[in-house]
């Protein structure tokens, strides 16, 4: 998927060739003399300055190219394949599950997620979690992967290969400190 840049650069580029377009269609229909264009063309002749610019058009011609061949793959989603198209599930939709289930998880004050997905690795949980003082920490962890798991499953159809816990706090507040990333 191309970026805004190459959508600015694409479209400069893209008023460049037209105005070249105008200038080869009018040559070709004898509506601009030959000897002007020669005249043009001679003044190129040994200016660096040209060189550079041309250097600069080939070079953005190569990304345009490249950044049109790359395959529009979205980060940040999980794909699913079906006959009738491609569905794509954000991360952000899954860290989102995947705190509602933790947080109404008994003993969890409060919970933060990140969730990881690769092709190859598959799809990776870690959990920051603050539980209250009166529950059992390997019990409530536990839990909380045993559910996360099922919700995932049933919700997004894709087995998670691994689900970290970590317990960053045990109290009762409500709250985790939030770091700044």
């Amino acid at each position: 998927m191309m970026g805004i840049i190459d959508r600015v650069i694409l479209s400069i580029y893209t008023l460049l060739l037209i105005f070249l377009s105008l200038g080869v269609i009018l040559l070709s229909l004898r509506l601009i003399s030959l000897d002007i264009m020669w005249t043009s063309f001679s003044y190129i002749y040994g200016q660096w300055e040209a060189g550079v610019v041309s250097l600069v058009f080939l070079l953005v011609s190569l990304r345009l190219l490249l950044a049109g061949l790359r395959p529009s793959r979205r980060k940040d989603t999980i794909v699913h394949h079906t006959g009738m198209g491609d569905i794509h599930i954000s991360l952000h939709a899954v860290e989102n599950l995947v705190e509602k289930v933790a947080r109404h998880t008994r003993g969890v004050r409060g919970a933060k997620i990140a969730v990881d997905y690769g092709e190859q690795t598959g799809l990776k949980i870690s959990i920051r979690a603050a539980v209250s003082p009166e529950s059992n920490v390997p019990g409530v962890s536990t839990e909380i992967q045993q559910r996360v798991k099922e919700y995932v499953k049933n919700t997004v159809g894709i087995d998670l290969v691994d689900i970290d816990i970590l317990v960053e706090n045990i109290s009762n507040d409500f709250k985790i400190k939030q770091r700044v990333k």
